[in-house]
């Protein structure tokens, strides 16, 4: 596979209300988890996990990450690492886009 250039913003789009996302796992030809996501204001998803370690680096505006009682405001440029087996939130209280990559 030859290189391949990414345009982060560009590939994935906000849709009022809502959550998109989008892998890119397939498309990169490799084995761990890859996607990207925007997510309008007010917008989260709670209580995830994942047996592997969560990269999470913010593209657009600010990730909101909790881990028990304990918040992470995440702007853009910026990547948090959250453990495998950590029970965790991902909250926009503004618009955002991440891309999240999964490891070993």
């Amino acid at each position: 596979m030859g290189i391949t250039e990414l345009k982060l913003p560009e590939m994935i789009q906000y849709r009022e209300h809502q959550i998109a996302s989008k892998s890119l796992t397939r498309k990169l030809g490799i084995e761990l988890p890859f996607m990207v996501y925007a997510m309008d204001a007010g917008e989260s998803i709670s209580n995830e996990q994942s047996t592997l370690t969560r990269l999470l680096q913010v593209i657009d505006g600010i990730l909101t990450i909790q881990v028990g009682t304990v918040r992470y405001q995440v702007p853009a440029g910026e990547m948090m690492m959250v453990p495998a087996n950590t029970l965790h939130e991902l909250r926009a209280d503004q618009r955002c886009q991440f891309m999240q990559f999964e490891t070993k």
